[in-house]
């Protein structure tokens, strides 16, 4: 019996040319002029950005690990000095060469630290959408941008902006997870406004079509508006958690297939007290077991900040506390990110205004808090096991805020064997020869070629399939 190969391919004709890509987020740009180079996960490296924004950025790089854009809020002249006249302005996106994209500003976006997201255009890999969410009134709603890069010699263009999905305040926290056909997209957002309780969830599906929805789904425990609500993804998009600054700690469910949330799990619940350590970043370890967050002392004392790790499988999520790391006012953790290497990043911030602004810091200012992230480099593991290192990643002369990007799992593959599974067809059958088979693909000569010489001496059947999961050539 003759074994099988099939391969779904972009490149036989021309209706497939724009089909989806594999992107990356090995390049972060950060906080101000900061940056980290993951090309080499074995060996991350501290780079520079033109970024000078306390909270909210965002950044996406080829199959190569080589930038293709990134962006940030609020827009502000790094060559400006803060000072009691200093001004900024709305979010924007800047390209490869760290230049201001081209009517790349004044995105809907101003002062906060998670409301940006960019997600491939599923039709066209030289497009890209970029979310962003009105926390606040001056920039109140839910907008996307468009960005071509097939413009400006590849430096791109921002072709639609500020388009109109909904009207209202938006959660600091937008959040996306590939679809399980390993092309589109879900992105996840929530209202939110000042003493009002809410419960639905925003959910958009990107296809080559656009963008559809939002379904809303009223599920899980009332959030009070005025409070921090996260939201993130298991790193396989199989489960969604959420913490609050009320110390609501809950999971979903996710079907990837339907972007249905269910079996909503409330880990810890809402707490009332003012003398709570409120919930106020967090990352998941690469296998979903442990939870890191980050919290403040609320309440009459204000000037204690912790790292503490959780273990989500423990019968009691608050006694599972270890806490990794405390600082004391003017030095107060920030927000925590997985990296690419599966290293889990914190960033840490200085909080004493000067320079007579309270937003930036001076330039002239330089500590140990400013100009290093910290690293929980086996974040799977229990404890002191899991190897946090203070303040040990340089970032070469430049500085963190509150803000590490907020970038989704763009490696995350088809959801193998479920029903949406359409664009995978062939992929179980090829798993035994991963090892064996290389495809690359000629854009010029739209030509693919196949290296094949680990199965010589069998017989096999070529089978290729467009996007739709239709057999194109056999």
């Amino acid at each position: 019996m003759k074994n099988k190969i099939c391969l779904l391919t972009i490149l036989l004709i021309a209706s497939c040319a724009n089909s989806y890509a594999q992107f990356t987020d090995r390049y972060w740009a950060f906080g101000d002029s900061a940056g980290i180079n993951f090309k080499n996960l074995s060996n991350p490296v501290a780079d520079s950005s033109i970024l000078r924004v306390r909270g909210t950025c965002v950044s996406i790089c080829d199959s190569l690990g080589d930038l293709l854009f990134y962006g940030g809020s609020p827009d502000v002249d790094i060559w400006q000095a803060p000072g009691p006249n200093f001004t900024y302005d709305f979010g924007y996106l800047v390209s490869k060469n760290h230049q201001k994209m081209q009517n790349g500003d004044s995105l809907k976006t101003l002062l906060w630290y998670e409301e940006m997201i960019i997600v491939p255009d599923p039709a066209n890999i030289q497009r890209f959408y970029v979310f962003t969410a009105g926390v606040t009134n001056a920039s109140k709603g839910f907008h996307y941008n468009l960005v071509d890069l097939s413009l400006n010699n590849g430096l791109g263009q921002v072709i639609q902006k500020n388009v109109y999905l909904q009207g209202f305040n938006v959660n600091d926290g937008v959040a996306a997870v590939k679809h399980g056909n390993g092309r589109d997209w879900w992105v996840i957002m929530k209202q939110w406004d000042y003493n009002v309780y809410f419960d639905e969830y925003y959910i958009y599906l990107v296809t080559p079509s656009g963008i559809s929805g939002p379904s809303i789904q009223q599920i899980g425990t009332p959030v009070q508006s005025g409070t921090f609500q996260r939201l993130e993804f298991t790193k396989d998009g199989t489960k969604m958690y959420t913490t609050s600054t009320t110390n609501l700690v809950e999971s979903y469910a996710f079907d990837r297939c339907t972007g249905i949330l269910s079996n909503p799990n409330q880990i810890n619940p809402i707490t009332t007290s003012i003398y709570i350590k409120a919930f106020w970043s967090f990352a998941l370890s690469p296998d979903g077991s442990k939870m890191y967050i980050t919290n403040n002392q609320q309440g009459p004392s204000l000037d204690t900040s912790y790292l503490i790790q959780y273990d989500l499988n423990a019968a009691n999520f608050l006694a599972s506390a270890d806490t990794l790391f405390t600082l004391i006012d003017p030095e107060i953790n920030g927000l925590l990110q997985l990296g690419p290497d599966n290293k889990i990043y914190m960033s840490s911030i200085w909080n004493i205004p000067d320079c007579d602004f309270d937003y930036l810091y001076c330039d002239t200012t330089h500590n140990n808090v400013t100009d290093n992230l910290s690293v929980i480099n086996f974040p799977d593991s229990a404890g002191a096991a899991c190897d946090f290192q203070p303040l040990s990643f340089n970032l070469g002369g430049h500085r963190a805020y509150v803000g590490l990007p907020n970038n989704p799992n763009y490696e995350l593959g088809a959801l193998i064997g479920s029903p949406c599974d359409t664009l995978s067809v062939g992929l179980a059958e090829l798993e035994s020869y991963k090892n064996n088979i290389v495809v690359y693909y000629d854009s010029p000569w739209q030509t693919a070629f196949i290296n094949a010489k680990g199965l010589r001496g069998k017989n096999y059947i070529l089978q290729i399939f467009n996007m739709n999961g239709q057999a194109v050539l056999s």
